[in-house]
């Protein structure tokens, strides 16, 4: 998959991936807003606006990543997925989940630490309110997967380096970064499974690889995480 240089310098892209990368941190904060609006009636309105520019923003930053990725590379329109991606997605995810096993496994044994923090802070955030909880639900299921490929992949991997292994490794550096961790397992946890959805991504050439294989990862934690919550 050969990218199509139109004209972006090295300076423009670096402003539009760290716009972005801002734009990607912004919603855990609104969620944080909507939980410290709950219960006070005077201000039902600003919870509102709250909710409301969190959907926004990952319509926001999706779209302006995706107008991005056309425009860096000339691919107008989605390539049409095969059973070959089937395989390619399903592989890929044995393998996040095997790595995440592992890698969980070790921070259990060494740090005593039976979830990242990211999923601890996820949790934080849910548990502040019922409203919390359904938009966090639903967003990391159906708007992060998309969000967070079309930026950290179809963007990054296009917009920096030459080399496919390059562009991976880039890839999974910033996307375990962008993950809360304290331990070197938790960040391998996230680094793992950015190196296996950039790999899916550039060896397939199909966004939306990354993106099911994504969604699939996301749906089954959170699946996981409000059937303990239940238990």
């Amino acid at each position: 998959m050969q990218a199509v240089d139109r004209g972006l310098s090295w300076l423009w892209r670096l402003t539009i991936i760290l716009g972005l990368v801002i734009g990607v941190m912004m919603p855990p904060l609104l969620l944080q807003l909507v939980n410290e609006l709950t219960g006070v009636s005077a201000l039902a309105g600003w919870r509102v606006t709250a909710v409301i520019l969190y959907f926004g923003l990952f319509l926001g930053i999706s779209g302006i990543a995706y107008a991005v990725y056309q425009h860096y590379t000339g691919e107008l329109t989605l390539k049409k997925l095969a059973w070959s991606d089937v395989w390619l997605i399903g592989g890929g995810y044995l393998v996040i989940i095997g790595g995440e096993g592992v890698f969980q496994f070790i921070n259990q044994v060494i740090y005593q630490q039976s979830e990242t923090q990211n999923n601890a802070a996820i949790e934080d955030l849910m548990s502040g309110s019922s409203m919390a909880m359904i938009m966090m639900a639903v967003s990391a299921v159906f708007l992060t997967p998309i969000m967070e490929e079309l930026v950290f992949r179809a963007v990054l991997t296009n917009l920096f380096l030459r080399q496919t292994s390059l562009k991976i490794l880039l890839s999974a550096v910033v996307f375990g970064s962008m993950h809360a961790s304290t331990t070197l397992p938790s960040f391998l946890i996230y680094f793992t499974m950015g190196l296996i959805l950039a790999s899916v991504y550039r060896f397939s050439g199909k966004i939306q690889d990354s993106i099911i294989l994504h969604f699939l990862i996301n749906a089954g934690a959170m699946s996981l995480m409000l059937l303990s919550w239940q238990a």
